[in-house]
């Protein structure tokens, strides 16, 4: 093959056609090892930000409730929303999950990125139960989060 190279008749036909197909085979293998490597990239991004979005939703929810009377929370959930209200005097406080997204005194504390279906938030004798189920609206591929964490309140002050 060399001496063929090195003449000047050219390439034979089936050497150019072998040599295109070669070149399709390993420039596609290339291609989609680039392509899934990008698409893993964005995934894992994508599921980075859901847990920053997690960690910042539940430090909120945790430190604006921690400090309450266990005795002055009540249960306010309808339907498909899950919330909790304080009142302490004329001092009403709410926080929670509704139309998928978190809310304190009926400010939403997420964007609009994130989707909270399936979030909870309940009292249970001097405790809350707070589920957060965090998924991504803008990437169907990154997976949801689920994080539970529960803590005691205080008791009232006599």
């Amino acid at each position: 093959m060399l001496t063929k190279l090195q003449n000047d008749k050219g390439l034979t036909m089936i050497e150019v056609l072998v040599g295109v197909v070669l070149f399709s085979i390993i420039g596609t293998a290339v291609y989609f090892v680039l392509f899934n490597g990008v698409n893993t990239e964005n995934k894992l991004r994508t599921e980075t930000l859901i847990r920053d979005e997690a960690d910042i939703v539940m430090s909120r929810l945790v430190n604006e409730i921690y400090a309450l009377e266990a005795a002055k929370i009540e249960d306010i959930s309808t339907g498909d929303s899950s919330v909790l209200q304080y009142k302490k005097g004329t001092e009403v406080k709410t926080f929670g999950f509704k139309n998928n997204s978190a809310y304190i005194n009926n400010t939403p504390i997420t964007t609009s990125d994130f989707n909270f279906h399936g979030s909870s938030i309940a009292i249970e004798k001097n405790s809350i139960l707070i589920t957060l189920s965090v998924a991504s609206n803008k990437n169907e591929n990154a997976s949801p989060l689920v994080l539970e964490s529960q803590f005691g309140l205080v008791e009232g002050v006599k």
